[in-house]
């Protein structure tokens, strides 16, 4: 039982691991509550019923139970069924809205080439079956805990209702930002869909933006509180060069934004007991890292060299992980004594310029194009050096996967990468990592030269990975810091 002076969450979030993913979205949604319940907080979930949920049962672990709630939702002219089903997974009670003509499909969001044409139809209908099933289970929740786009109307229906008629009860509202790039922005042709009350766009501010309807400022203007998931990301996003034109709506809003850094699960992660390795290692045990770079290294088809330092990079190929920063600096960083190898998947002419690289020096390189969960583990710990020059990052995952592996991340100035790692130029005693001072090539290679300077070092580079490893990337002191912000919105 949850102790009384805790409040009880709704988590809403349309995705979740283990049941479907395409990211760091994913991520949290499964850490937070399941780290939260155990502490004694009442937190369920909310997600909508996908395809690959249906699929995973057996894979994952998991089996779905058809609850009695159906429901009948309204966009627009239509009615539409919900069915709801859930299960309890890893002490997570888990709802699913369910609707096969909008979620029985192979991806979540997109197809390769374009995004789904309905998906304000979609995700407009997840977000009123969740306020349907709250109203339908009769069990009120303190706190919603909203996150991006996808559930950013909620807000506004849970004042007017599903048909814009009104609603009885407005419960306390926490939107978390993890991506204010992507705000989910459509024509102002659906808002008759939502079925508010005149159907005309200027009669609500709060999700008008030059003339189109943007869920994310909704999510904003709509809530009681807003975080974002890091503390620098948090001052970034109400600058013009970071706020996506929505900057001016954030400094705006009453209560300041709040910085949450994400947690990593530890026991997925960990190089103590990670049975995708080779060989299994500690920072009081750090040679037998060595086993796991020479044998990544030959996964790839590379010579194993000893004396080479070894970046790696794992993550998606697109303009705002710094690949083109790459891309600009890749003939003078190969010519340096060193091997590189990178896994990702993402715009098809970074694609062809790995495919190119491959070509180009395959003695130093070796990309492969696509995802593989096993072999990014293989790579954090094989790795002397993880490669992450990203443009803008909320919060980021890898570097937190790098430090926990003992792998020296190089990371661009910006965002979570701030909050997370400290340059050993300018802290050789604490430093973890490197810095770039500005998002340029030349940056990128002042960076990679320090690392390389740093590798042989062997004590310096030993003391630079322990104290990565010293580091507190759990999930506890993250939800502890969510549970602050629940019972201050509660009691405030």
């Amino acid at each position: 039982m949850s102790d009384p002076q805790f409040p009880r969450v709704l988590f809403v979030s349309s995705e979740s691991r283990p049941f479907a993913s395409t990211g760091g979205l994913a991520d949290v949604s499964e850490a937070l509550p399941n780290t939260l319940n155990p502490m004694g907080v009442q937190v369920e979930r909310i997600l909508p019923l996908y395809r690959r949920v249906w699929e995973g049962q057996s894979r994952h672990g998991y089996s779905l139970e058809r609850t009695p709630h159906t429901l009948k939702i309204p966009l627009g002219g239509e009615v539409i069924e919900a069915e709801i089903f859930s299960c309890r997974h890893m002490g997570t009670l888990t709802y699913f809205v369910g609707c096969e003509e909008f979620f029985d499909r192979t991806e979540l969001y997109a197809l390769p080439h374009r995004e789904y044409r309905d998906n304000f139809k979609r995700f407009l209908f997840f977000q009123k079956a969740v306020v349907a099933l709250i109203d339908g289970l009769g069990q009120p929740y303190d706190v919603l805990h909203l996150n991006d786009w996808q559930t950013g109307m909620i807000p506004l229906l849970l004042d007017k209702g599903l048909n814009g008629t009104g609603r009885k009860r407005r419960e306390k509202v926490l939107f978390t930002i993890h991506n204010l790039a992507y705000q989910g922005v459509y024509a102002a042709t659906h808002l008759y869909e939502t079925n508010l009350p005149g159907n005309v766009l200027n009669r609500y501010p709060e999700i008008e933006f030059y003339g189109q309807i943007n869920l994310m400022k909704a999510g904003l203007v709509g809530a009681d509180r807003v975080n974002t998931v890091s503390p620098t990301y948090a001052k970034e996003v109400t600058t013009e060069a970071f706020g996506c034109g929505l900057d001016g709506v954030i400094r705006a809003l009453p209560e300041p934004i709040v910085g949450i850094v994400n947690g990593v699960d530890v026991d997925a992660w960990n190089p103590e007991t990670d049975k995708t390795l080779p060989a299994n290692y500690s920072r009081s045990k750090l040679a037998d890292k060595e086993i796991c770079k020479k044998a990544v290294v030959e996964e790839f088809g590379l010579k194993y060299q000893k004396d080479l330092p070894l970046f790696v990079l794992v993550g998606r190929l697109v303009d705002q992980k710094g690949v083109d920063v790459i891309a600009k600096a890749i003939e003078e960083m190969l010519a340096l004594p060193l091997q590189f190898l990178l896994l990702g998947s993402g715009q098809e002419k970074y694609h062809k310029m790995v495919l190119e690289w491959n070509q180009a020096w395959p003695e130093k390189f070796a990309g492969r194009i696509g995802y593989d969960s096993d072999l990014s583990h293989r790579m954090e710990a094989g790795g002397d050096f993880f490669l992450m020059p990203s443009a803008f990052e909320p919060c980021g995952l890898n570097q937190l996967y790098s430090l926990r592996y003992g792998t020296v991340p190089v990371v661009n100035k910006t965002g979570g990468l701030v909050d997370t790692v400290t340059d050993v130029r300018k802290d050789p005693k604490g430093g973890t990592g490197f810095l770039m001072n500005a998002y340029t090539p030349e940056a990128l290679l002042a960076c990679v030269r320090a690392a390389m300077s740093l590798y042989h070092e062997p004590k310096e580079l030993r003391r630079v990975r322990v104290n990565g490893m010293k580091q507190d990337v759990t999930w506890t002191r993250t939800a502890e810091e969510y549970l602050r912000l629940y019972e201050g919105m509660v009691t405030g």
